[in-house]
């Protein structure tokens, strides 16, 4: 054998080594790769589980929030209604004894106006009783002033008439005019 067909003999082996080690390290590519991908495809899988875990907990943890908001509007209306009534009741409360108050005032003054009126009406009792007893004193004193005038100068004796005079029928008194100050 020659040195050329050693050497091509030697070309030629290294040529089917590298041929094989070629094969063999695509055909480990491949199942590194194939094992990237079921990796991969695990990670992927397991991502989408788990990002599904996470929207179904945050679903569930909206819908509690949700149902506590709702338990938390229903608590603060009720609340709010019962406060509502509270004044409501507490406003016609207040009304009522308004209302009391006024109508007591009401009372208080038309008592008050009905003591007033009859303590007028026996103030202009006692006046008159008082006005007519004057009358009778006056005319009295008249005619005893005049019976004493009487006595002293003679005169005309329907002078010393004690009853009043009448003109036309009707009792005609003299007034006797009141100026202050004098």
């Amino acid at each position: 054998m020659d040195a050329a067909q050693q050497v091509a003999q030697i070309v030629q082996a290294a040529e089917d080594t590298a041929a094989r080690l070629r094969a063999e390290a695509e055909a480990r590519a491949r199942d590194r790769i194939a094992e990237a991908d079921r990796a991969a495809g695990y990670r992927v899988q397991a991502a989408e589980e788990e990002a599904s875990e996470i929207v179904a907990a945050a679903q569930a943890e909206a819908a509690r929030l949700v149902a506590q908001a709702r338990q938390d509007a229903e608590a603060q209306t009720a609340e709010l209604h019962a406060e509502a009534e509270r004044v409501r009741a507490s406003a016609r409360e207040e009304a009522r004894a308004v209302t009391g108050e006024a109508r007591q005032a009401a009372r208080d003054v038309l008592a008050d106006g009905s003591e007033l009126s009859t303590d007028l009406r026996d103030l202009s009792t006692s006046l008159r009783a008082n006005a007519e007893r004057l009358l009778r004193d006056i005319k009295l004193a008249h005619a005893s002033m005049t019976a004493r005038l009487d006595q002293v100068t003679p005169g005309p004796a329907a002078e010393s008439d004690p009853r009043p005079r009448r003109a036309g029928g009707r009792e005609e008194l003299d007034v006797p005019e009141f100026l202050p100050g004098r």
